[in-house]
């Protein structure tokens, strides 16, 4: 007959495991401190002779250890030891979740061990022999690899134990889909991370592109310049009648900014002459340090929201009537997908030459022989129409994709719902608001997300069209990184566009409902 032991049996066992792990935590801790602080001493005596010209310590910290790997060992120094109290309590989930992190622990220092003995890095330079080098480069993974083996034993056979709590199935299910997800965060974090932390760290500094100078760490600085508005009510210029004085365009003229905040280096990005805020002869001026900046998230979002919006409902138009049963069919369908099919740069390079401000442009053509204009317009150079022809193009290239998106969506709709719905005498709208686009939503979903997103990063069809006349976030942060070679600026830039479209994903994903079944 087998006896439960009692608790007092095992606890001494799964303090020791537990402790074992949480010394690991705190080691793990006190190792990053530990090597920081070296490396910024040694770094410092190092550079004392370089004088004015050494990095500062921020830099030299930030360069030789990046963000990622503190927050990596910091946190997993912290999950350690928490999950050490776990284990030490003998929570029989803490105890598998710290045995299925020290099993990856253990895959990650062999996969390392075995690069460190491939590769022939050496632990000491000055090693006389090359085959202790490599032993010697792969010893301290190869070390660290046998100490989680060890502590995987061990935390698996305290999870064997008898008298556990046994754990609730949505937890092991839980523990079971991070386990599946590690490998693909390592591969996230690796091709995706690590450029992301080079870009946060070069925002930091005055680096300047393709250049040997040391950056140096200027903190903040790019994203205050970036970010700083000022909101001013403005008059209009009085005209010689006493009226406000209008532009050769028709739009009202503006006096200028006060000279204090022109003196701090203010710029006016734009007027809202708003009735509901202001007098008619007043408007309110967006003012900016980097007003470029500013103007361009304008026209990227009025670009976005207009061009997507478009698309939604000329792609939903294609793809329920690809969808329908006619004769030519699957030629329709493929026929379709050419302006989709045409390279960016190509199908600019097309409409540049239909929009010529010319007779020989065929949209001033057309539209002049049906009488919808008397002289030939400037499709490509009046600012005014600029964004419209912008979207125009944008709207006939991408209209196809989101039809091909719609039109899966609409292929898994069973069309036993649209039977039974007939049999009821539904007409073909009710069938369509209480059937197609309550089914149809999680693909809207999907194609309103892989739009926005690919609207958002616009770059190719607005440098060709327009230059440095209609910047996008895109473009002007190719003009701050190669044209002005303000490579720390860039990066912040690009900071602020991984922001701006990170919160558009999860609006998205929030609003739309993708997470949920």
């Amino acid at each position: 007959m087998t006896t439960t032991p009692s608790p007092a049996q095992v606890t001494p066992r799964s303090a020791l495991w537990g402790a074992l792990l949480g010394a690991i935590g705190v080691g793990a801790i006190a190792g990053l401190v530990l090597a920081v602080a070296t490396d910024a001493g040694v770094r410092s005596a190092f550079d004392a002779s370089l004088g004015d010209d050494r990095p500062s310590a921020i830099m030299a910290v930030l360069d030789g250890f990046g963000i990622i790997l503190p927050v990596f060992v910091l946190g997993f120094g912290l999950i350690a030891v928490r999950l050490a109290l776990g284990v030490a309590r003998r929570d029989v989930g803490a105890t598998r979740s710290a045995r299925d992190a020290v099993t990856w622990l253990a895959l990650l220092g062999a996969v390392v061990t075995v690069a460190r003995l491939v590769q022939g890095t050496p632990w000491i330079a000055a090693t006389p022999s090359p085959l202790l080098a490599v032993v010697g480069g792969a010893l301290g993974p190869a070390v660290a690899t046998a100490v989680a083996a060890l502590l995987r034993r061990g935390l698996a056979r305290a999870a064997r134990a008898p008298g556990l709590r046994e754990e609730p199935l949505v937890k092991r299910e839980a523990r079971t889909a991070w386990s599946l997800l590690v490998p693909a965060l390592l591969i996230l974090l690796l091709v995706a991370a690590r450029p992301l932390e080079t870009t946060i760290i070069t925002s930091f500094t005055d680096k300047v592109f393709a250049s040997d100078e040391v950056p140096n760490f200027v903190g903040v600085a790019h994203y205050r310049r970036l970010l700083t508005l000022s909101f001013v009510e403005v008059p209009c210029r009085l005209g010689d009648d006493g009226a406000c004085a209008r532009s050769n365009r028709g739009g009202i003229r503006w006096q200028p900014l006060p000279r204090e905040l022109l003196v701090e280096g203010y710029r006016t990005a734009w007027h809202w002459n708003l009735p509901l805020l202001t007098a008619p002869d007043r408007a309110i001026a967006v003012n900016a340090l980097d007003h470029i900046w500013i103007r361009s998230i304008w026209v990227t979002l009025v670009f976005t929201i207009s061009s997507v919006s478009l698309e939604l409902l000329l792609g939903l138009f294609i793809a329920l009537t690809v969808h329908s049963e006619f004769r030519g069919r699957g030629a329709m369908r493929a026929v379709m997908l050419i302006p989709w099919a045409i390279p960016t740069v190509v199908s600019a390079r097309l409409w540049e030459l239909m929009l010529k401000d010319t007779t020989a442009g065929v949209l001033n053509r057309g539209l002049m022989l049906v009488g919808a204009i008397e002289t030939p317009q400037s499709w490509l150079t009046t600012p005014a129409l600029q964004l419209p022809s912008a979207i125009m193009i944008d709207v006939w290239k991408t209209s196809p994709f989101m039809a091909l998106l719609l039109l899966a969506g609409l292929q898994v709709i069973p069309k036993e719902l649209y039977e039974s719905a007939r049999v009821d005498g539904a007409s073909r709208f009710r069938e369509f608001v209480s059937i197609t686009l309550p089914l149809l939503r999680p693909a809207i979903a999907v194609a309103l997300i892989f739009r926005t997103l690919d609207a958002l990063r616009v770059f190719d069809l607005l440098n060709v069209l327009f230059g440095r006349s209609l910047h996008s976030v895109s473009t002007y942060n190719y003009q701050v990184l190669i044209n002005n070679q303000q490579a720390g600026y860039a990066s912040a830039v690009g900071v602020l566009i991984f922001f701006l479209i990170f919160g558009f994903a999860v609006a998205y994903v929030r609003l739309l409902g993708v997470n949920r079944s």
